[in-house]
């Protein structure tokens, strides 16, 4: 639930290349319920579990990155909320000064999250378009043009940066560790994710992409390999979602989510089980950004030998002939396998 907001206007940089100075509010937003409900019900769509946004490595943690200010924002009082928000419109407009990016508006929220009520801000630059708005009078429906609209739900023309605290500290506890950060960017897509302006992500936000992705997608890989394996599944369902898994790593798709492999290469008895299983080993269950470099070789394709009688032996990728070699008996009627290593399961 939103707290308190506040919303300060940034500019395109000048046509001389000159920094165009942000207009700073001095007061805070007073949105009414449906106004409220309908700019978190964005958050959520943006940053939930169906969405393209993704989790964030924190880069910057000293005095004056974001982190530091977000974090202490949390806790001060309202006066100090509009100030400190203030410096967010300056730091944007600095860090997109380089770039050719258009003004908006610089929308700061703060709030909780959750059951457990964990402390949240988000900071949203939204850009605006135009758009017409409809009224009807007895028999006459009129049309009325706006030039500026923020956030519609159909264009979502925005970007978010979000910072949640994970345990409930007081402000002189304040760690790193205890903050997870997300980040959505319309320019964002199921294939492409490093189209994120990295002016926002990355000189405005202090986050990076890069420094987490390796990690989570190694982390996808083995927990949804482990949870295959011990699963209910019958043995072709094992080898069916074993592959659904390698190809889903190798595909062009530049995110990964928990709740989309579910959907896709698990029957509905799974899914929920699966979704489980990751949360429980703290996986994040919105997208991640997929990197496969420390899983790499592992999701090679299998050689596979196949004979006349349909019978079909599988080897690793790599290192074929070390394992297994082929010879064929005078009458050319039977092939002669052998394999260096010992039978160790039949399955």
């Amino acid at each position: 639930m939103i707290e308190r907001i506040i919303a300060h206007r940034v500019y395109a940089k000048n046509a001389d290349k000159t920094i165009n100075q942000p207009k700073i509010s001095t007061k805070l937003i007073e949105l009414d319920a449906k106004a409220q409900n309908s700019l978190e019900s964005r958050l959520t769509k943006a940053l939930g579990n169906k969405s393209h946004g993704i989790e964030m490595s924190i880069t910057q943690t000293n005095e004056g990155s974001f982190f530091y200010t977000a974090t202490q924002i949390m806790f001060d009082s309202d006066s100090e909320f509009i100030t400190k928000t203030a410096t967010f419109a300056n730091s944007l407009t600095k860090a997109q000064s380089t770039t050719n990016a258009p003004g908006g508006v610089l929308i700061v929220a703060q709030g909780r999250v959750g059951s457990d009520s964990k402390r949240f801000l988000a900071v949203i630059k939204a850009e605006p378009q135009d758009g017409f708005e409809t009224s009807e009078n007895n028999d006459f429906i009129s049309m009325n043009y706006i030039d500026e609209l923020l956030m519609t739900d159909a264009n979502r023309l925005y970007k978010i940066g979000f910072l949640v605290e994970e345990i409930n500290r007081p402000k002189t506890e304040i760690n790193v560790a205890n903050f997870r950060a997300f980040l959505f960017d319309h320019l964002m897509t199921s294939l492409e994710a490093r189209k994120a302006a990295s002016y926002f992500y990355q000189n405005f936000l202090d986050m990076s992409i890069a420094e987490s992705s390796k990690k989570l997608t190694q982390d996808f890989f083995y927990l949804t390999r482990n949870f295959i394996d011990s699963s209910g599944m019958t043995d072709e369902e094992k080898l069916d979602a074993h592959e659904a898994l390698r190809v889903t790593l190798k595909n062009k798709d530049a995110t990964l989510s928990v709740n989309d492999f579910a959907q896709k290469h698990l029957s509905m008895q799974f899914q929920n089980q699966y979704e489980i299983f990751m949360e429980k080993k703290d996986f994040p269950l919105n997208s991640i950004t997929k990197d496969i470099e420390y899983i790499e070789k592992k999701l090679k394709t299998r050689r596979k030998y196949c004979f006349n009688n349909d019978v079909i032996i599988l080897t690793p990728s790599n290192k074929t002939e070390e394992y297994l070699s082929f010879n064929f008996s005078e009458d050319k009627m039977y092939t002669l396998v052998t394999i260096k290593g010992l039978l160790q399961r039949q399955e």
